[in-house]
């Protein structure tokens, strides 16, 4: 089954203004060793080999810099989880460069691991020291890298100034950069296009569903710092965010005040043309953080219990007993809470009427959930004090159907593995749609990736989608 490809994008959005710096993972000033008046943003997104589900894909940026002047982009490292990012973009950081005109941009990155199901029907060698995987098995594996770094010229030269701002947006193929024993090659799969930040052809935010906790808020300058596994974003709050789903006894009115220390808030990162990081919606999860939030995608079911691969977790307190791609028993009780999240397309919520997650039946593989992590849970065994159904993202063909609700095939193996061999997608008037609010221009026998709540549907799965993109 040849495989639909997934986007691997890295955002770096070249704005027109100076910023002063937030801290954290915010604003910096630029590297060369000259004072910056434009800020730089870096985000990313994810494409798998064939016969292969990528459960998890991981990556290490240590550094972007522009040339000439080897103007730093970024500082230290950051990781990022790539699969959930086929139809969003993660922030990374905002750093003030000099004004003047660019003609390179040099990446480099540490440490590539993947999280697969191996359904080519035979072992797969990956390389290295990496041991190898059988058929069927779910495998974490070092890729063996060619190549970790990647100098791309760029064409037409990029110029920005204290007045004139761009934009660079880098993406990273995982066709390309994969080969058939999965070693990494940076230099074969990373390309480069420009873009004007906040104009036409701009990523419409700079990361969505970011899950964390708060650490910090600052009401006076209406800022807040959000904390999860990978590390720590501040964002300002202005009249163009909106709160969502915070109980009505500790946010009367929508404004910063709602924001409160140790929170767990889902929140969705929009970037100003002046490359300032603004909490576009921050949706409530938890008031309490001492039950780490963990999400994953499931990979079987069983009695009271199953197993997910990890994508994200609210705290950094258990990357060292449960790194982020490693394989979790999660168990419940029949008591324990189910519940969907509260899911919308940018501020407007997504209806869910007439679809069930509320028992064990409802669970299936290839659902993204998140599970409050009761602090007697030890490692990669995890008691669960609710499971959320979360926004699954899946890739693949829409086949048949109308606009509003279509078949979606050429799905992963890990779906086609175990029977599923197509998913029904349904939308609404909130669904985004290819960057757009109309889904009407959506087309048969094209590749889409899609984002929602999958639910089992009583054997027919379905996608309510809060996002569809057509390649």
């Amino acid at each position: 089954m040849s495989r639909v490809p997934l986007k691997c994008t890295i955002v770096l959005l070249v704005a027109s203004a100076a910023l002063a710096s937030c801290g954290g993972r915010g604003v910096s000033s630029g590297g060369g060793g000259s004072t910056g008046t434009a800020p730089v943003v870096l985000t990313m997104t994810d494409t798998p080999p064939s016969n292969v589900s990528l459960l998890s894909a991981e990556v290490t940026l240590t550094g972007a810099t522009l040339g000439p002047g080897n103007v730093s982009l970024f500082s230290g490292a950051t990781t990022i989880e790539l699969t959930r990012l086929q139809t969003d973009i993660a922030y990374i950081s905002t750093t003030l460069v000099p004004s003047g005109s660019y003609t390179s941009l040099a990446l480099t990155f540490s440490n590539p691991t993947l999280t697969i199901e191996n359904d080519t029907g035979s072992s797969l060698v990956t390389g290295g020291s990496n041991p190898a995987c059988i058929s069927s098995a779910i495998c974490t594996i070092q890729s063996v890298a060619t190549n970790l770094s990647t100098t791309i010229m760029l064409s037409p030269t990029m110029t920005v100034s204290a007045t004139s701002g761009a934009g660079l947006l880098a993406d990273v193929n995982l066709n390309n950069l994969l080969s058939a024993t999965l070693g990494a090659d940076f230099k074969n799969g990373v390309t480069v296009s420009e873009f004007t930040p906040a104009g036409s052809g701009a990523p419409p935010v700079g990361a969505e569903d970011v899950v964390g906790h708060v650490t910090t808020t600052d009401a006076t300058h209406s800022k807040f710092s959000l904390q999860n596994a990978v590390g720590m974003v501040s964002l300002t709050v202005d009249n163009t965010t909106t709160f969502l789903n915070f109980p009505t006894g500790t946010c009367t009115t929508p404004s910063i005040a709602c924001v409160q220390a140790n929170q767990i808030l889902s929140v969705d990162i929009s970037i100003r043309a002046d490359g300032t990081p603004v909490a576009r919606n921050v949706l409530f999860e938890d008031a309490d953080s001492s039950d780490i939030e963990v999400e994953g995608i499931i990979t079987s079911t069983g009695s009271l219990t199953f197993k997910m691969v990890t994508l994200a977790e609210s705290d950094s307190a258990l990357t060292a007993s449960l790194p982020i791609g490693s394989t979790a028993t999660v168990t419940y009780t029949g008591s324990t809470p189910f519940n969907v999240d509260f899911t919308h397309a940018d501020s407007t919520q997504i209806a869910t009427t007439g679809f069930l997650f509320s028992l064990s039946a409802d669970l299936i593989v290839g659902q993204q959930v998140q599970v409050r992590r009761n602090p007697n849970s030890s490692g990669n065994s995890i008691t669960a004090d609710r499971v959320r159904l979360r926004s699954s993202r899946v890739s693949g063909i829409f086949q048949s159907g109308t606009t509003s609700l279509f078949s979606l095939n050429n799905l992963p193996s890990l779906f086609t593995s175990r029977g599923t061999l197509q998913i029904q997608v349904q939308t609404s008037n909130p669904t985004i749609c290819s960057g757009t609010v109309s889904c009407s221009t959506l087309a048969a026998t094209h590749s889409d990736s899609v984002r929602g709540p999958l639910f089992a549907n009583s054997g027919s799965p379905t996608l309510v989608a809060s996002k569809v993109i057509q390649h």
